[in-house]
């Protein structure tokens, strides 16, 4: 039987034109690892167990950037600018309905399970590289946020998302 991470090289170095796919909680929890840990088998491993558990304990949400709409640029904080699931299925059926091209990612929430809303801080308001594991530091409340701001981060702001389930 495979662990996780032969699962993640199988895919990886699969040939050209080969459909094969791995779940995309595997690949949410590999490619938040930095490169070159992404082919050391133990770091691969744990990272996917460490994912699994904080997906188990609702410390995880899906993310949809929809940072346009009908050519206007929306920005960080506009009510619309992104879209916070609580599930993979949540995300996938919204985007069916709505966006079927469209792709959610998976982040990891600090602090206790999500409920209601999210609190959201961008390292770099300017960056649209959602997916990416820096992308976005999440936050089950606000008092959270603002402790994690005070010793990284004083002079950024943060934002509040309702979660939708």
């Amino acid at each position: 039987m495979s662990d996780a991470f032969d699962q993640w090289v199988e895919w990886r170095y699969k040939p050209p034109g080969d459909r094969r796919s791995i779940p995309a909680e595997l690949y949410a929890a590999v490619t938040s690892l930095p490169e070159a840990d992404r082919s050391d088998r133990h770091r691969v491993n744990e990272a996917v167990r460490s994912h699994d558990t904080a997906r188990r304990e609702g410390r995880t949400v899906w993310l949809y950037l929809d940072d346009y709409e009908n050519g206007e640029s929306r920005a960080v904080g506009d009510a619309e600018w992104v879209k916070v699931f609580a599930s993979g299925g949540a995300a996938d059926a919204w985007l069916q309905d709505n966006d079927p091209e469209g792709v959610a990612w998976e982040y990891e929430m600090e602090g206790a399970p999500v409920e209601g809303s999210v609190w959201l801080c961008w390292p770099d308001p300017a960056s649209r590289a959602i997916g990416e594991p820096d992308w976005v530091k999440l936050f089950a409340s606000k008092e959270r946020a603002k402790k994690w701001l005070e010793g990284s981060e004083p002079k950024r702001d943060i934002w509040q998302y309702p979660v939708q389930e």
